[in-house]
């Protein structure tokens, strides 16, 4: 009887947990629907930062309860050591949060710390828990809330492309208000549409090459219209990646190309009859036009000059003191200026190892393919395009290291 009374309590705690990590995975990815609704004042405006805070909070609390308790144990040396380093990491940001915020304000520190903390221990935590709930324990509602999650995302592309056609008289996404000249944060509504987007064409246990298919180009098509290159770009990869790798005979695979082909013919005929200046966007950054690539590799220079000056040690938020909100290098080097040598090498260490092993494993893992297309994603944006505040670099480490390592008897299920 007591034994049966411990694992009903075990199996609250647990269910919880998943609740709550839950509601703050679904909440950080859709807080750019959120924040557009707010930006067009179709919602009221709220500190979204404050409300991802409290979430994080109850969950981190439980799972570390969990985990003193025995019940949702570190799997592998890789989830521990991903935890160590984005402990490592926050440890750093606060020791800086006194001199920093002297010089630039609390409030600009604690705008940044929302992306480097809030939302890194957010999605570490809800990649971790996707990869329980999809592999190890299957959940219809974490299944659920990923495709609400990505239809938010949807229906936010399509209404601001429709918007920019009412202000523009073309087809280009609503950026900009053009009395008071904010800018809406349009990369971040990419990548949470490119990450769920690749997470729905993997997570099914049987899933479908015609499923995938339409996912993928739909996917593909709103990430065009959602402006951001690099979103575009890397998804059209690793979505490709995974449909070849998963889908890989000869017939699905020709019939995969003449889709690639044809959709890439449709649309790109489409949005140059209709939108010069989309056209343009993303054919710049393969030639020597592209203001937005000059501009970065002038941020890389200063930012290399930096980095021989605090390579050891680093320097937290030294762009933001120096230069300004913005002026980081756009690739992963701007972690070691931020945290040091240290954490810099540990974060490589874990992103390479877990693409190998991902790689190793994808034959008897149903999971490991998704795993491995997800972290070329994030590989190659920390590579060519973002920074040390991306967050979802952290959801990559703790699905890959939470579906790659699992006991025996569960990889047997996956």
């Amino acid at each position: 009887m007591i034994e049966r009374f411990a694992s009903l309590s075990a199996k609250k705690e647990t269910q919880l947990y998943s609740i709550w990590t839950l509601a703050a995975l679904v909440f950080y990815l859709v807080s750019p629907t959120l924040s557009y609704l707010a930006f067009w004042g179709l919602l009221p405006k709220f500190s979204l930062s404050l409300v991802q805070g409290a979430l994080l909070v109850g969950a981190f609390i439980v799972r570390m309860l969990l985990f003193a308790n025995g019940k949702i144990p570190f799997r592998s040396k890789y989830l521990a050591l991903t935890y160590l380093l984005l402990l490592w990491i926050s440890i750093l940001q606060w020791i800086w949060f006194p001199e920093i915020s002297s010089e630039i304000g609390p409030e600009t520190f604690l705008s940044t710390i929302a992306f480097t903390f809030v939302g890194a221990w957010t999605l570490l935590l809800g990649g971790e828990f996707l990869a329980y709930s999809i592999a190890m324990q299957p959940s219809r509602l974490a299944r659920s809330a990923l495709l609400v999650t990505y239809l938010s995302l949807v229906f936010v592309t399509l209404h601001g492309v429709f918007k920019g056609f009412k202000l523009y008289g073309t087809f280009l996404f609503a950026f900009q208000d053009p009395v008071s000249r904010q800018v809406y944060n349009y990369l971040a509504l990419a990548d949470s549409l490119a990450i769920v987007g690749l997470l729905l064409m993997g997570k099914s246990d049987t899933p479908a090459f015609g499923g995938s298919l339409v996912l993928y180009i739909f996917t593909s098509i709103c990430l065009v219209f959602s402006y951001s290159r690099a979103s575009f770009f890397f998804f059209l990869f690793a979505g490709f990646l995974f449909l070849v790798l998963k889908f890989g005979s000869r017939q699905k695979l020709q019939l995969l190309f003449i889709f690639f082909l044809a959709g890439i013919a449709v649309l790109t005929a489409f949005v140059k009859q209709q939108n010069l200046t989309l056209v343009e966007r993303f054919i710049a950054p393969f030639t020597e036009s592209d203001l937005s690539m000059q501009a970065r590799w002038e941020l890389l220079h200063q930012g290399l000059h930096s980095l021989g000056q605090y390579w050891l040690l680093g320097y937290f938020m030294h762009e933001v003191v120096e230069i300004g909100r913005g002026a980081y290098m756009h690739n992963w080097l701007s972690f070691w200026l931020c945290y040091g040598i240290g954490p810099f090498l540990l974060s490589i260490w874990l992103m390479f190892s877990l693409v190998i092993k991902s790689w190793l494993q994808r034959k008897n893992n149903r999971l490991a393919l998704l795993s491995f297309c997800l972290l070329i994603f994030d590989l190659l944006e920390i590579i060519f395009a973002r920074s040390y505040i991306w967050p979802y670099f952290w959801l990559g480490l703790g699905f890959a290291s939470t579906v790659l390592t699992a006991p025996k008897e569960e990889q047997k299920r996956l």
